[in-house]
């Protein structure tokens, strides 16, 4: 995982940044606004509650939910992409933590109607990303659900075909997600994917109960 400094750094122009990759339509970032938008639409179409933000960044995603009456609990590693946060979001909770060491004691006795994650979780090693997705499941209320959106992928083929597409921006130290490895290493839950571009999708935890 990067370093909050280089993060820090960042922070003023992450946004600019990202969206001007989406617009190129390249890698890494094409189809951000359709991830955010997906993801919006799904917490959007119900009334607000709590939504946990994981990696919120400049809170880009979660100053739309804030401003829908959701109550926002935000977690960063960059004090500097916090502070852009809080622009977005004054009245939300801010926790600066570094989420690759785990939430769930800084989370105890909590439960959330959503747990948000945009372009974090490729920070951690395959290993650890259902590690980490399996202890977020007692934060949820018995409807909630964990949103990803990342760049990811179905399956090891389709993320080596992009890796041969893009050798020149490929991050050797980030790890996509692949969605057939996180069915596999998460049993009894149901995991759902949609495909957003080439690189990007949108993925949906829940139990099995849950529609």
């Amino acid at each position: 995982m990067g370093d909050a400094n280089s993060f820090n750094t960042w922070a003023q122009e992450y946004d600019q940044d990202v969206i001007k990759s989406d617009q190129e339509e390249s890698f890494p970032f094409s189809g951000y606004r359709q991830v955010l938008d997906r993801i919006a639409s799904l917490v959007l179409a119900r009334q607000p509650g709590r939504l946990l933000d994981i990696g919120t960044g400049t809170g880009i995603l979660a100053g739309r939910f804030y401003q829908s009456g959701w109550q926002v609990t935000a977690v960063d590693f960059s004090e500097e992409m916090l502070n852009q946060a809080r622009l977005r979001m004054p009245d939300a909770e801010f926790i600066l933590g570094d989420f690759s060491a785990g939430l769930a004691d800084r989370m105890a006795g909590r439960c959330f109607d959503f747990i948000v994650m945009t372009y974090a979780l490729h920070h951690l090693r395959y290993k650890e990303q259902t590690d980490f997705l399996r202890s977020l499941v007692p934060l949820l209320k018995n409807e909630g659900k964990i949103l990803i959106g990342d760049i990811a992928f179905e399956t090891q083929s389709d993320l080596e075909i992009c890796q041969k597409r893009f050798p020149g921006d490929w991050d050797e130290e980030e790890f996509y997600p692949i969605l057939s490895d996180i069915n596999g290493n998460l049993p009894g839950l149901k995991t759902d994917y949609e495909v957003i571009s080439f690189c990007a999708g949108v993925i949906q935890i829940s139990n099995p109960t849950v529609r």
